[in-house]
Order: structure tokens, then sequence, then C-alpha cells
């Protein structure tokens, strides 16, 4: 039986192989069997092919589809010329979360190349610098979410709440986690792959080199060089960022011991660019909703152009439309029709929910930083937003202080923030421990392309200036 079943899947595997050349043109063939003795070559020779470990980080744009078609037709051409094969990890990541649209396209692909089913290859998810098995269901548990919705929240009252820096270089933090536990393992990849553009990707390692060295009071790297080393400490500055509150734990230094290579696409495979036939074969049929930002396809926009829209809204007494089409105007994407209005705001408000467990007053409540310098924007929130509680404020400035107050002022405290009470007295009288407010800092300066978003916001509002 075993037998027949092993004859049936090597049929199998020769017919998706043949299909996906059918479906590329002749370039595309030729760098496909390039990839291959490229890959023999890393693994050590046909004899040790089968010990080797690829992990691919995979994005939802164009270049990484096509990355992953090419990687495994060269799989399975190593695995029909010699004994074995290399393995394969797919590591699936959308920041802030995975939607069932992203899913289903994902899906598409993976069963385009027949991968669920192979034992040579691995599909994970990453959510919330959690790491998990591909599917439907997140890789965080309910109190994983709570947590890291909590961390996500104070991060952003305590930098400003600027959109571009609540989910901007603060997402890479929680990738470098899931990237973390994927690389950590003893038997884990021997190159890591992706479709990041080699400067960008350049770019991404050195900017969290510099996290590194500049916040080496809560990291413990053994040495940045090594991207597992890297990775671990990134891992550790996460961490520091769920708990600024309180000192951060002593962490064993990162082993460096096992080399793992770092390769762009360009750097595998000569026409990196994605041919129609092979687009259609593998499903991508992106939607409005499905359209990637950053590199790789790692970013979500709906949920920035939500925030973006909230801010406009409640802060600066605009439109919530205005808000979110100014940013969809600046990403440059005019021949896509993103939606709009309560669409728009339904989507993106489920995939923030479902990333970091929050509601849309949390949201606004956010986005007002009311509680930061003692209390200095309350009297506005409270009036803009709750009306019906101004005449609770004395007891809700008390109950920031700490003071005794009735018990649903504090109760509605937590539910409006999403915070704690202890988190927010730490906001409110500015205690947070110096070294962990420097770190927010740090990431809050870098939006997704990693840009400062401190130049960005000035750009913006020398826009609206001139449109007024």
């Amino acid at each position: 039986m075993s037998t027949t079943h092993d004859q049936a899947m090597h049929y199998i595997y020769q017919q998706v192989l043949q299909r996906l050349l059918d479906h590329m043109n002749q370039a595309q063939r030729a760098s496909v069997q390039l990839l291959v003795q490229r890959m023999l070559v890393m693994g050590g020779g046909a004899d040790n092919i089968g010990a080797f470990r690829v992990l691919v980080l995979q994005g939802l744009d164009s270049r990484s589809t096509h990355l992953l078609a090419c990687l495994r037709a060269a799989q399975l051409i190593i695995a029909l010329r010699h004994a074995g094969t290399f393995r394969l990890q797919v590591l699936v990541a959308r920041l802030p979360g995975l939607d069932g649209e992203a899913l289903a396209l994902h899906e598409r692909c993976f069963s385009a190349l027949f991968l669920q089913d192979d034992p040579r290859v691995e599909l994970l998810r990453a959510d919330g610098g959690q790491l998990g098995p591909f599917g439907a269901r997140s890789a965080c548990s309910p109190s994983q979410t709570r947590e890291a919705g909590q961390a996500w929240l104070l991060f952003g009252h305590l930098t400003g709440a600027l959109p571009a820096a609540l989910l901007g270089a603060r997402g890479y933090v929680e990738l470098a986690a899931s990237l973390a536990q994927a690389l950590g393992d003893e038997d884990g990849a021997n190159l890591l792959v992706s479709a990041i553009a080699p400067m960008r990707l350049h770019h991404l390692m050195a900017w969290g080199r510099r996290c590194l060295r500049h916040t080496e009071h809560v990291t413990q790297s053994a040495g940045t060089d090594s991207v597992v080393s890297w990775a671990e400490g990134m891992r550790q500055l996460g961490d520091a960022l769920s708990d600024p509150l309180c000192p951060p734990s002593a962490q064993p230094p990162a082993e460096g011991g096992r080399v793992v290579r770092v390769v762009s696409v360009e750097a595998l495979l000569p026409h990196p660019e994605q041919a129609a036939p092979l687009e259609r074969m593998l499903g991508r049929q992106l939607t409005d909703t499905c359209q990637p930002q950053g590199p790789a396809g790692l970013f979500d926009p709906l949920p920035l152009a939500h925030l973006h829209g909230l801010r406009a809204q409640a802060v600066e007494q605009r439109s919530y439309r205005e808000g979110a089409q100014a940013y969809f105007t600046g990403l440059g994407e005019h021949a896509v029709a993103w939606p709009q209005g309560p669409v728009l705001r339904r989507e993106a408000q489920e995939r923030l929910g479902d990333a970091y467990g929050v509601g849309e007053k949390q949201l606004q409540c956010l986005l007002f930083k009311p509680f930061d310098a003692h209390g200095r924007n309350l009297e506005a929130f409270v009036s803009s937003c709750h009306p019906n509680m101004r005449v609770a404020l004395p007891y809700l400035h008390r109950a920031l202080q700490g003071r005794s107050c009735p018990g649903p002022v504090s109760q509605w405290l937590t539910e409006t923030s999403g915070l704690t009470l202890v988190q927010l007295r730490a906001v409110y009288a500015g205690t947070v421990r110096p070294e962990a407010r420097r770190l927010y800092r740090l990431l809050a300066q870098r939006d997704l392309w990693l840009r400062r978003v401190a130049d960005l916001a000035c750009c913006q509002g020398r826009g609206q200036r001139s449109a007024v």
C-alpha cells in the first residue's frame, strides 16, 4: 500500500511540476534551472540536499508568489533527479493580521503548488509575534491577543498615537519574534529567502541592528551579524514592549552558532518578475481590499487608512472619508478603487479587532491621547466623544491619580481605553521606565517603509494647510 501511495504521489508531483513549467515563459524556466544548481550548491550537493531547509517569508505581492513558485519547481525537479530534495518552510505574514481574503489568496496559491499534503513542506502563519500552523485559526490564543492588544494600545498612548507609528516599524518587531521562533529550532532553516528588494532588506536589517545597539539594556543578543541572533534580539525588544512598567528580566544571550544565510529573490532568480499565465495558475485574483503594501506585501493598508479616518473625524474635526481618502491618495495607487465609507470602516475594524482585540471605542480614545501629561486632553476627549461623562471628570482624575472613586468610573476608564488601571495611571503620571520610553520613541520614529514618521507628519501638515 505504501509503495502504491508513493507511486501515486510521485505521479502527482510530476503533473504539478509540468503544469508549473507550462505556465512559465522561457526566461522563467531558465531561471528555475539555474535555481536548481544554486540550491544544490548551497545544500552541499545531491547527497546532502535532503537535510537542507529553506524558510520563505511569504507576502501577498506578485514577487513573493513568483519566488515561491520557482522554489517549488526547483524542489520538485531535484526530487525527480535525485534521491532527496530540500525542505521548504513557508511563513505567511500580513501585518497587523491575516484576513479572510488574504488567507483565501494564499490557499489558492498553495493548492495550485500542491503544498498542503507534501511532507517536505511546512506552512506557517505569524500573528502578533506568535508562530502557528497556516490556516483559518490565528496563531495567537485569546489571552495572547488580549496581551498584544494592551501592549499595542499602551505603545500608542506613550508615543503620540500617530497612525504611521502605530502600524509602522513596531510591526517588524512582531514579525521578527515569529522569525526567531522559526529560526531558533536546532533543526531550523539554513536559508532565509524573501521577495524584499535587496536594498530594502539591507535597510531593514541595519535598522534592527541600530535598535539593538541603542537598547542594550533590554536585549542580550550575542551578535547582530547573525540573522538568528538579530531575530532573537528583536524578539526580546518585543517582550520589553509587552510590559514596559516592569524592569526587563534577565535573558540569556542568543546562540549564534548555526549559520543561516539571508538572500533576496534577486540573488536567486535573474528574472524575478511575474508572468500573467503563472499568475492565473496560482489564483492571484487580488480584490481591492487585498492590495498589499510595504516590502514584500507584508502590510495591510486598510487598518492604516481606518486610523487616519478615525483621527480625522475624532481629533481633526474632518470627515472619516476625508482622512481615509487622504491616506489612499498618498499611496499613489490611483488605479485601485479602494473601499470607502461603511465598507472600509467595517472591514478595517474587523482586521484590527482580530489582530489586537480592540474596538473602535478604544481606537478613538487612543487617537485622542487623553491620559498623557496628567490628563491634558481628557476634558476635550470626554466632551467630544463621551459628553455624558463630563459630570464625572473630577472622578476620572481621581481614579487616574490612584485615589478613591466610584467603581463605575474605574470600569468606564478600563473599558473605554482597553488598558488596565495600573497602565492608565503610569501614562497619566509619566512613570513609565525611562529606558522603556526610549525604546518606544525609537520604534515610533519609523513607518512601515522605515521612513521617519516626524518628516511624514510635517509633509502631511503642510499639504493640509496648502489645501486649505
